[in-house]
């Protein structure tokens, strides 16, 4: 009787952790320099050469100090960095040789970026005689975005220009600095999961 009990509690923790990974898997957030979508801010494209910590926070109305880079790809050299590197993937997406006109961020857990406070930083870095620097950039707040859901890019300067790379700001709880990083609630549950099942193992082999 006790053995059927806890084959049904390792059976409900796995199969809450399927439905979680589901459910973290579920949207994807398409972004390009004309659409807006409702839950979604964009400051359009600024001009300034490169965004630092306190430019962005000017931009976005943040506190000083509150933000800071938590996963940064550049397309040349392919390079990531930040204390989400290695939980995300980019690929890039090219409208001819060399151009990267568009790019997918894909999470790979089990760590995933700590939001609301989300802002991403697309970057144009073609030298090119008709799109002379300081090459724009677009900002957005991520707003609802979870840290999760595929982040899609397109129709980013089409022509001369090209993405140089993408950036990924937000605010630790607390302020004092960004670049935090959440367990996803999955995790949680499949580490619950597989204790269960050393347990039942366990159980099975003492009997």
């Amino acid at each position: 009787m006790k053995l059927q009990k806890l084959n049904r509690a390792l059976l409900g923790a796995l199969l809450i952790s399927g439905t979680l990974g589901a459910a973290s898997q579920a949207h994807a957030l398409t972004l390009t320099p004309f659409l807006t979508p409702d839950n979604l801010t964009t400051w359009g494209s600024t001009q300034l050469a490169n965004l630092s910590e306190s430019d962005l926070e000017t931009l976005v109305g943040a506190a000083p100090g509150s933000l800071g880079l938590v996963y940064k790809q550049d397309e040349y050299p392919l390079a990531e960095s930040g204390n989400g590197a290695g939980y995300y993937t980019t690929t890039f997406s090219y409208e001819s040789a060399g151009d990267a006109s568009g790019a997918t961020i894909t999470w790979d857990g089990p760590m995933k970026i700590s939001c609301p406070s989300c802002y991403l930083v697309v970057k144009d870095g073609n030298h090119d005689a008709n799109n002379p620097p300081p090459w724009p950039q677009y900002v957005y707040s991520l707003g609802n975005w979870n840290g999760t859901d595929t982040i899609t890019l397109s129709g980013f300067w089409p022509g001369p220009g090209a993405i140089s790379n993408i950036a990924i700001w937000n605010a630790a709880d607390g302020g004092g600095g960004g670049g935090s990083l959440v367990p996803e609630p999955e995790t949680y549950a499949m580490l619950l999961a597989g204790l269960g099942l050393v347990g039942f193992a366990a159980r099975r082999k003492l009997s």
